[in-house]
């Protein structure tokens, strides 16, 4: 992405205008940011702030060199307290277009985009905004994109979740089923081994024929015996 800052371009303007009144702070803190000397450059700007606070360019700069260290929150601030800060509309167009800047840097791309369009707003020739705001467009539409893909994943995971979960509540129904409808083996009824001493239908018949014929057989040698002595001569008793 093209986040190219404006502040070379302006402030050389400005130099060139107010080339009178410009601070040797300023002269130096613009040197060492063309140096990449961020953080030395930061501390000129706040020395020539210091000097004049209502200085619109000692504060554009500072904000510049702070973002340029990546400090993007902090820049953001001040970019934003420029827009206010801001007399023309083409200064409030290059504060906007820096807090666009500093806004999409912390990924805050739908406010980076209101940015974008303020300084459009403000100076509708301004490519650079143009640019920068094509691209933020492009990356929420390409987040949103993305956030419908990864919802509509997470309702496909879940209702395959769901599927699995109702196919293991089927699964242990019909095992349950089964488990009723067929006696355990170890649950069923041992065959009742047979007493020792309880005797069966057939041998309890046998064993009444066998006193029957004892009976029998014992009136039988009775009346034997009963014959035996009336056949018996009795002896007088003289």
């Amino acid at each position: 992405m093209k986040i190219n800052l404006i502040l070379f371009i302006i402030m050389f303007f400005q130099i060139n205008v107010f080339s009178q009144n410009i601070n040797k702070d300023i002269r130096k803190g613009v040197k060492l940011y063309e140096d990449s000397s961020y953080v030395e450059a930061e501390e000129k700007f706040r020395t020539a702030l210091q000097k004049d606070q209502d200085s619109f360019v000692s504060s554009f700069n500072l904000a510049d060199a702070i973002y340029k260290q990546e400090n993007y929150e902090q820049s953001e601030s001040l970019f934003e307290a420029l827009t206010e800060k801001a007399e023309t509309k083409e200064e409030k167009s290059m504060a906007f277009h820096n807090l666009g800047n500093s806004l999409y840097k912390q990924e805050k791309v739908k406010e980076s985009i209101e940015a974008y369009k303020n300084a459009l707003r403000n100076n509708p020739s301004d490519l650079e905004s143009k640019h920068n705001l094509s691209l933020a467009q492009k990356l929420l539409k390409e987040q949103e994109e993305n956030k419908e893909e990864e919802k509509k994943e997470e309702k496909e995971e879940e209702k395959e979740e769901e599927k699995k979960e109702e196919e293991k509540e089927e699964e242990e129904k019909e095992s349950d089923d089964s488990q009723e409808n067929k006696e355990p083996q170890d649950q069923q009824k041992p065959e009742t081994p047979q007493d020792p001493n309880e005797m069966t239908e057939d041998e309890a018949q046998q064993m009444l024929d066998a006193l029957e014929q004892q009976e029998k057989e014992l009136q039988q040698d009775l009346q034997k015996k009963k014959s035996k002595a009336v056949n018996l001569k009795i002896e007088k008793d003289w």
